[in-house]
């Protein structure tokens, strides 16, 4: 064999080791890793005296209903905004009509995946009077910027 062809064939041995002992290795890291990931549970526990809020996403509009009155996003305008009250609690039950959405208001660190045929739970409680912004952060088609608007916290009074 020639010079040229030990070359070849010590390569070849030495890129095939290295993939061998790379995959091996991986191997046992991932199946470290996974023995460690907790069971998904069905739904979270809804804090005591929280408002139940469903929150419907569909191409190109939030729903938001509180018993049988419903709020639409409101654009850039907070004429329409969602009230919500001040220090109470609320937990919005997101799910989707169509595509996926992510229903995102940044100021309340609430972000929640709008799935059809699946419902997200996720709870918080407004601390500050004032307008906040919401919007669908997950591309949903053509009009995905149309997916905005703002909640109204006040004080007192019922949503």
């Amino acid at each position: 064999m020639s010079p040229k062809g030990k070359t070849e064939v010590m390569w070849l041995l030495g890129v095939a080791a290295i993939l061998i002992v790379s995959a091996v290795v991986n191997i046992g890291f991932i199946d470290t890793h996974t023995s460690n990931i907790s069971q998904p549970t069905d739904l979270q526990t809804v804090p005591a005296n929280s408002t139940i809020i469903n929150v419907t996403g569909s191409q190109w509009v939030w729903e938001f209903q509180i018993g049988n009155q419903s709020y639409f996003n409101s654009g850039n305008s907070h004429s329409g905004a969602l009230p919500l009250i001040v220090d109470h609690t609320y937990t919005f039950e997101v799910t989707s009509k169509d595509v996926i959405h992510d229903l995102s208001i940044p100021e309340f660190g609430v972000q929640s995946y709008a799935v059809p045929g699946h419902e997200n739970q996720v709870s918080f409680k407004p601390t500050k009077l004032g307008y906040y912004y919401f919007e669908c952060v997950e591309y949903c088609g053509f009009e995905h910027y149309e997916m905005r608007g703002y909640i109204d916290v006040i004080s007192g009074g019922s949503s």
